[in-house]
């Protein structure tokens, strides 16, 4: 395997292992990642269609009306006619959703901050532009 291969296996999995870290912080109760991954998305950007929240968080329109379904029957979701267009509906967090997405949000930024207070500034500097680098890349 050639260095830059090998390096890569590495970054991939610490980036593996600091997500999974990240993800044990907080009560995500019975949500999986990509289902709080969209009451998230829906929290923090307000009212969108089904289509536009699948394009926000990269998945296709089958897979999200599955997480909406989930959302739904959890009540952590709710569905309104689109003012534009009658015929489609807008997905809005309910307050019950809204809550679980600021609890999850605040007890791992909290946790993440924290780990970020141990590096100084250069390490900081350098691991926000390569993350933000990283994400540009791959999108």
């Amino acid at each position: 395997m050639s260095d830059a291969l090998n390096e890569a296996a590495e970054l991939y999995l610490l980036l593996g292992r600091v997500t999974r870290a990240l993800r044990k912080t907080g009560d995500a109760g019975s949500l999986s990642s990509g289902v709080a991954s969209a009451l998230a998305t829906l929290t923090r950007s307000g009212p969108m269609r089904l289509g536009d929240l699948a394009a926000a968080e990269r998945v296709t329109a089958p897979t999200m009306s599955r997480i909406v379904t989930a959302l739904e029957k959890a009540e952590y979701l709710v569905r309104t006619a689109d003012p534009d267009d009658g015929r489609a509906q807008l997905l809005s967090a309910t307050d019950a959703g809204r809550q679980l997405v600021t609890g999850l949000t605040s007890s791992r930024i909290q946790l993440f901050a924290t780990a970020l207070e141990r590096l100084d500034a250069a390490q900081r500097n350098s691991l926000a532009t390569g993350l933000a680098a990283i994400e540009q890349a791959l999108t």
